[in-house]
């Protein structure tokens, strides 16, 4: 397996993902990539090798690749620019990325995308088939509007969309009609004061599940999803985590077993990893613990969960 990381300036690389430690919640990490001018990490997530990477723009489109393809660096290297692997128009910036270990074999499965002012969208993965150099449409975006997240998900799941101001909602998948790579999507959410969506997340009842939200500060918790009972789509949802002046606005949330890792990535470049199960268990409606120790001008940009089996838990 391998770490990847995206920049705002969309220069991309990956690392061996040995080179990450687990630590101790509440630590600063390690250096995972040296930027330069303005530039900040938006995304980090990991992937295996031969997994597809799917790559989602602020233009609606996506672009296909092989982990290999992605030039391997250091942990102190910036990367390579995007505009040199993918075709990207210009102003173009990459804002999500699925990985899949196997386009074909789940043709039958959707990608569920989600959009900063609250549309989600359902789409057959089958529709996602060799996809040309230049990119292909996978969702139509109002002029004010970006895609912010994107999963995998079954048809049969419920679906969890967090808010920067710290609200959630959980829904059932089935009230998500698939549609075309062109349509646009349908109310998730009911926004309130200038708030957007931060993530999305599919939640999984083959195992135990938490909700795990992380904030802007370095703070976050890790809460039972039975906690977050389903509702309609396109209510205002439920409160999550306090958004106060310690814990920033949400960065991200998602779905994590007892056993998985947490990256967490930090917008001058730390990487932190760190087990599910150093992060406290609390409810709803609660301010969290300290998960990533930041330097004053920092900020967390990324968070992406390893999923682990007991046995490899046990191993790390």
């Amino acid at each position: 397996d391998v770490v990847v990381v995206v920049s705002e300036q969309d220069y991309i690389k990956r690392m061996p993902l040995d080179r990450f430690r687990s630590q101790n919640r509440g630590g600063k990490g390690i250096i995972g990539a040296s930027l330069k001018d303005s530039d900040q990490i938006s995304s980090v997530y990991v992937a295996n090798t031969h997994d597809y990477l799917l790559y989602f723009t602020t233009h609606g489109k996506v672009y296909q690749l092989k982990t290999y393809q992605i030039p391997e660096m250091s942990r102190t290297a910036r990367g390579k620019s995007a505009v040199n692997i993918l075709e990207l128009d210009e102003d173009e910036q990459i804002t999500a990325v699925v990985n899949t270990a196997d386009m074909d074999a789940e043709q039958d499965r959707y990608l569920t995308m989600a959009t900063k002012n609250g549309y989600v969208k359902r789409t057959k993965v089958g529709e996602f088939q060799n996809i040309h150099q230049t990119g292909i449409i996978a969702v139509n975006l109002s002029a004010d509007d970006k895609l912010v997240d994107v999963e995998v998900t079954s048809g049969k799941r419920d679906l969890l969309l967090a808010t920067r101001s710290g609200m959630a909602i959980r829904f059932s998948e089935s009230e998500v009609r698939p549609m075309g790579r062109t349509a646009r999507g349908v109310r998730g959410i009911k926004l309130e004061n200038n708030d957007t969506v931060a993530a999305l997340a599919a939640v999984r009842e083959t195992r135990h599940e938490w909700v795990l939200t992380v904030t802007e500060n370095g703070y976050g918790k890790r809460t039972d999803v039975q906690q977050y009972r389903r509702q309609s789509r396109n209510g205002k949802g439920l409160i999550d985590i306090k958004t106060n002046e310690r814990n920033g606005k949400v960065c991200e949330l998602e779905t994590v077993g007892t056993h998985d890792n947490v990256f967490v990535m930090s917008e001058q470049g730390q990487i932190l990893r760190t087990a599910v199960d150093e992060i406290s268990t609390v409810s709803r409606n609660t301010m969290g613990v300290i998960i990533m120790r930041l330097d004053n001008s920092d900020a967390v940009s990324s968070v992406d969960v390893q999923e682990m089996t007991s046995e490899e838990g046990s191993e790390t």
